[in-house]
């Protein structure tokens, strides 16, 4: 949460399962209602890139959501479910392909202990 956007996002790129993004090209537009930001989450030649500026118009989805759903969601918080009926998150556009774009992403591990006793 604490984390800046422009590092959440590039850390996302690092979580790209490249195998299954081979052949991928793909843009979601994530606008963040609470800060007032668009990013634009684009996936080309298996690599994500993230860019802070307007929303592309030929986005497959543009997903509407606080930054405090937005970490929920990529941190595999939110289910299915909640992505299809929360009020917190709106989707213009095509959810299959959203929902296409996470499953590409690993999902994180548990906590460890950086040094144990």
């Amino acid at each position: 949460m604490h984390l800046p956007l422009d590092v959440f996002f590039a850390s996302l790129s690092s979580r790209l399962e490249g195998p299954k993004a081979e052949g991928k090209d793909t843009r979601i537009n994530m606008v963040l209602t609470d800060l007032g930001e668009t990013w634009v989450l684009g996936l080309e030649n298996a690599v994500l890139h993230a860019a802070r500026r307007d929303a592309d118009p030929g986005a497959a989805a543009t997903v509407k959501l606080t930054r405090e759903m937005l970490v929920r969601l990529i941190t595999a918080q939110v289910g299915l479910r909640e992505l299809i009926f929360s009020d917190e998150l709106a989707v213009d556009g095509s959810r299959i392909e959203l929902l296409s774009f996470l499953t590409l992403l690993e999902r994180p591990g548990p906590p460890f202990a950086i040094v144990t006793p």
